[in-house]
């Protein structure tokens, strides 16, 4: 076995230096705006993210591509900075690239309406507004299925530490409710992973595949028992990679032609209709209080097109919370909190958690292609803590941001 891999190895490395040999080498810097080196900031070909780097501690990089690339677009994307392009054209490999990344605070601009319209036509407006709004919802979220190639960056931190940091370049498939599905889905499928973790990371992943393997073998020594002969099948060690998969689905947030089964636009108390310079946003506001026990405010910014009301941005903010008494059994629908929260109620019971809070901002935005509105990118900006019975706490965060590359496929009739 080693033998094929190192066979295979040799022949990886072979062909690629074959296939980079005409490649031209570019090399720059990135920083902020005050000048300070950004390390980790990915760096890619727009639409062939496999030629692509990481910049260093000094927010350096060199990277070779190919001539088929040099018409496309250099991608240079970091979590909390606005995505810079650069045309490979306007490059030359003698002069180095000197990159300024911005910051973009998830829903800055969001959080803060003003010049509401007066009440007295506010319920005439809303409502005419609302009706035009949904129709165009529907025109620009059919029933579909959807494919992007995607290049998607977590990282997570614990109590300000920070623990790992993930990008995924791969595919992401979003399916609508059909006869077939009984809800809407997503399928992400993982092409290639850089990542950067701390040993207290690979630790724990280590402990918890122990811990799985020793639970693996005391089910099946019960299932032998129980049944007889059954044969003992292999256990296979869970990769980061399966674990990270689950995040990014989290930060594609769902599919986005559900949105009007969201929303409850049957009740005008719930809207607003903003005009703020030139944007017109529509906010959706939910909130749910299950007697003390359950908190929940969710917010919706749709920024619109005054004339069309066709959606640019969706900025969404979700605040939860949960407070459970000693030896209190959650209903259905604080159970439903629970899993907006991303806890499993085992892990109620396992770590005794008493409380727990969480604070999401996430922004979409939008644009058009061949006619239809698709996605162009998504960020994530996540905040949890959790407290037992003694009130020890544990603090995590994590800040995402995806990205579409190229064009993607817009399947207009469900499979």
């Amino acid at each position: 076995m080693k033998k094929w891999l190192s066979l295979a190895c040799f022949v990886f490395v072979l062909s690629w230096s074959v296939a980079s040999f005409a490649a031209g080498r570019y090399v720059g810097r990135v920083s902020d705006e005050q000048g300070n080196p950004l390390p980790y900031v990915s760096v890619y070909v727009k639409d062939n993210p496999y030629v692509g780097t990481v910049t260093g501690n000094g927010g350096e990089f060199a990277l070779d591509i190919p001539p088929a690339d040099r018409a496309d677009n250099l991608v240079f994307s970091f979590i909390g900075f606005r995505t810079v392009e650069l045309p490979v054209s306007t490059l030359t490999e003698e002069t180095p690239v000197e990159v300024t990344l911005v910051e973009q605070p998830v829903l800055l601009d969001g959080a803060e309406v003003s010049a509401k319209i007066s009440k007295k036509e506010s319920r005439k407006i809303k409502k005419a507004v609302l009706a035009r709004f949904v129709e165009r919802l529907k025109q620009d979220f059919p029933n579909r299925m959807s494919e992007y190639r995607v290049v998607s960056t977590y990282q997570g931190a614990q109590d300000d530490r920070q623990l790992l940091r993930h990008e995924m370049i791969g595919t992401l498939e979003e399916y609508p409710q059909s006869e077939r599905r009984k809800s809407d889905s997503i399928v992400v499928f993982s092409e290639s992973v850089k990542e950067f973790t701390t040993q207290e990371v690979e630790a724990g992943y280590e402990k918890l595949n122990e811990l799985a393997a020793e639970q693996f073998e005391k089910n099946a020594k019960k299932n032998r028992r129980k049944k007889g002969n059954v044969p003992a099948t292999l256990f296979e060690k869970r990769e980061l990679d399966e674990q990270m998969l689950k995040m990014h689905r989290y930060l594609w947030g769902g599919y986005t032609g559900s949105i009007v089964g969201l929303l409850n636009v049957n009740k005008l108390s719930m809207w607003d209709y903003t005009t703020v310079g030139d944007q017109n946003i529509l906010t959706y506001t939910d909130k749910r209080n299950f007697i003390g026990i359950a908190k929940m405010k969710l917010q919706m910014f749709f920024y619109v097109d005054p004339a069309t009301l066709s959606i640019g941005k969706i900025a969404q903010s979700l605040e939860a919370e949960l407070h459970i008494p000693f030896g209190y059994k959650l209903s259905d629908e604080e159970l439903e909190l629970v899993n907006i929260i991303q806890m499993q109620t085992d892990t109620l019971e396992k770590y005794r958690v008493r409380h727990a809070y969480l604070d999401v901002k996430r922004n979409v935005f939008f644009r058009e292609v061949d006619g239809n509105r698709v996605v162009k990118e998504k960020n994530l900006d996540m905040k949890t803590r959790v407290a037992d019975r003694k009130d020890r706490q544990l603090n995590y965060s994590a800040q995402a941001k995806l990205l579409v590359t190229g064009k993607p496929v817009i399947v207009k009739e469900p499979r």
